[in-house]
């Protein structure tokens, strides 16, 4: 990846940065309130803020296995909101989810609809569903360098130019280096996703009256 690439994607990030700070301010501006709903909503952000940050630090690294960790993460803010959502919509109030999250640690996995358990395969196969993204291959694609799986062991071996297949312990990520670039926008474009997300399904929930 070239220095112009990687300030490219700098910029990205830190526009993005920008996007939700002014998405959040537009919010509290219409309710003055904190409420459940704000509370969630600056937290997803908060979180996703905290992954863009550790992948800028990361980048220059080519950490493919520790990168594409924090994709996966940010998978899992898209899930969150998806999630919620499919709550409401079956009868849950905003109020009731944030307080049993705060309160009770309760995790979207805890609830069911109908007779499917709110897990993460589910919420993500329904959000698919809707937004055809092939966010569920991208899911499964990423759960790999979460879970030990063969990208741990991929991660481990190599094979040189003269076709000599080793297994060493190393610190020396280079060899990854031509798959950072298309991982990266990826990621760029899972963040722009939450805040998609956020705007699509959370804008009609109702705000709930004040947490204190």
């Amino acid at each position: 990846m070239t220095n112009e690439e990687l300030d490219n994607l700098y910029k990205e990030y830190d526009q993005e940065f920008e996007i939700y700070k002014s998405f959040l301010n537009d919010e509290y501006q219409k309710t003055n309130v904190n409420d459940y709903k704000n509370m969630l909503m600056t937290s997803v952000l908060n979180r996703s803020l905290a992954l863009i940050e550790a992948y800028k630090v990361l980048l220059p690294s080519n950490n493919l296995m520790v990168l594409n960790s924090l994709s996966r993460l940010q998978i899992d803010n898209c899930i969150f909101i998806y999630g919620v959502k499919m709550l409401i919509d079956n009868g849950h109030s905003i109020y009731e989810v944030g307080s049993a999250i705060m309160n009770n640690n309760k995790k979207l996995s805890d609830y069911k609809i109908g007779k499917n358990k709110l897990c993460d395969t589910y919420i993500i196969s329904e959000l698919n569903n809707k937004y055809h993204l092939n966010i569920k291959n991208i899911y499964k694609f990423y759960c790999r360098f979460v879970h030990f799986s063969d990208s741990a062991l991929l991660s481990s071996s190599q094979v040189s130019e003269e076709n000599i297949f080793s297994i060493e312990l190393s610190k020396d990520y280079s060899r990854f280096e031509k798959y950072i670039f298309k991982n990266a926008k990826l990621f760029s474009e899972l963040n722009k996703l939450v805040l998609i997300l956020l705007n699509n399904e959370w804008k009609e929930i109702s705000n709930s009256s004040k947490i204190i």
